[in-house]
């Protein structure tokens, strides 16, 4: 029972703190999941992330789902699962009630510039987290750097996928 009270008080606090999706929850699961409540090692962690950044969906529902299960098996994986989704699901819930009758204040529109600005700082944590084990050399530095121009320099003209892949291509070469 304490491992699920563990997965339902983490997870609702990494689907709160959710806001931006993506990359963003990562720093939020690790500081749960790792330095908090030790449910994960770190090494645990960066697995769970490339597992879910290869299958389909969210990177926190995939880890709710992974992390729920290896802590209670099959109950642990769906409350994990439903927890991490409860605090989105209920603020669209509110705010599309709510979206008629509000107009966009000075006040709503500085909120969210602080709010996308601080998901911003999770993004740039989470980059610098997993770039620490992924980078070892400079030509891991240099591969990473190279595919950072490429994506910067060609916005929107070159698929992300083929820039993987041409990372994964030079990989091949030179390693």
């Amino acid at each position: 029972m304490d491992k699920l009270w563990s997965l339902v008080v983490s997870f609702i606090i990494i689907g709160i703190g959710a806001y931006g999706g993506g990359l963003v929850t990562v720093p939020l699961m690790q500081h749960e999941l790792v330095d908090g409540r030790q449910l994960l090692s770190m090494d645990e962690m960066s697995k769970i992330v490339a597992i879910a950044q290869m299958t389909p969906g969210p990177i926190a529902v995939n880890g709710a789902t992974f992390v729920g299960f290896r802590a209670a098996g099959i109950v642990g994986a769906l409350i994990a699962t439903v927890v991490v989704v409860l605090p989105g699901v209920s603020i669209l819930a509110i705010a599309s009630s709510l979206r008629r009758r509000i107009q966009p204040s000075y006040h709503l529109l500085r909120l969210r510039r602080g709010l996308r600005a601080g998901v911003l700082s999770l993004l740039l944590y989470a980059a610098w987290q997993y770039g620490r084990g992924v980078i070892n050399g400079p030509i891991e530095l240099a591969i990473a750097t190279g595919a950072f121009l490429i994506l910067t320099m060609f916005k929107g003209k070159v698929h992300p996928l083929a820039v993987i892949a041409g990372a994964g291509v030079v990989g091949l070469l030179v390693f």
